[in-house]
């Protein structure tokens, strides 16, 4: 009695394996070296596009469609990170892991569909994977560009204004400092940094303003704020309730230079 011969793996099932490697690779890159601080329980997120790579080496039935998934959720589950660092070419590796990740994504998917569609699919349908999976990743990026836009907006400062900005360190779970201050004349903005394994806001209800810092990034806020103070806090999850907040004052007397007094008081510091 002959045994079946062992079903081929096709070209387009080796070109999502190669993705979903690729997927994985990226996504614990960004959570255990990006992040602010190493953030394992994140990166055990790489699991998922390595058991689809697994399924689809091992030529499963189930694997095209578990790998259209993970490749989905790696993509969903950090928007705001992956639009930040795409709008910022300069800062070579976040940029570099953010465009791998989601054009391994597009490819993924791409692939995935073919090998459900064309379970025989020859050679051609290799570039059909890459070529459509470079256009999904694209429109991947787009998406995230225009629903999560995070691009800093500095006004009219000069390069002698943003250099001078004083920063506002956004810790597990407070501003530090909690309390600003800005004198008649002088822009309300601030340099805003990131060193946990977590995403923190800026927020201010009164004034709209509700401004993003993924973990291990920095960005700058320009508010637009008449004389007055301004109840601040962090919108993540329940920062706020963890004590994430703080005050802007904008006087109507000239100061010296933007100021910050020390936060002894406002927030107090967790690990979570």
């Amino acid at each position: 009695m002959s045994t079946p011969a062992p079903r081929r793996r096709t070209s387009s099932a080796n070109t999502a394996l190669a993705a979903a490697a690729v997927l994985a690779a990226a996504n614990a890159f960004a959570f255990l070296v990006l992040a602010g601080r190493p953030d394992p329980g994140m990166a055990a997120v790489s699991v998922l596009p390595l058991a689809a790579a697994v399924l689809l080496w091992r030529r499963a039935r189930v694997a095209p469609f578990a790998t259209i998934a993970v490749a989905a959720l790696v993509v969903i589950i950090r928007p705001v990170d992956l639009a930040f660092d795409l709008v910022r070419p300069g800062a070579v590796l976040p940029f570099a892991t953010a465009a791998a990740l989601v054009a391994a994504a597009g490819v993924a998917i791409v692939s995935s569909l073919v090998l459900v569609l064309r379970p025989s699919a020859g050679r051609g349908d290799r570039l059909v994977g890459v070529g459509g999976g470079a256009a999904v990743g694209v429109a991947l990026a787009a998406t995230l560009l225009v629903v999560w836009p995070q691009a800093d907006d500095t006004g009219s400062l000069t390069d002698e204004q943003l250099a001078a900005l004083p920063t506002v360190d956004l810790t597990n779970f407070k501003f530090s400092p909690a309390q600003l201050r800005v004198g008649r004349g002088q822009p309300v903005a601030f340099k805003f940094t990131n060193d946990t394994d977590d995403n923190h806001t800026f927020t201010i209800t009164e004034l709209g303003v509700d401004l993003e810092v993924p973990s291990g990034r920095t960005r700058i806020a320009v508010v637009d704020a008449r004389p007055g103070r301004y109840a601040v806090h962090c919108a993540a999850g329940d920062h706020r309730e963890k004590g994430m907040v703080g005050r802007l004052t904008v006087t109507d007397d000239a100061l010296t230079s933007p100021t910050a007094a020390p936060a002894t008081s406002t927030g107090a510091h967790h690990h979570g």
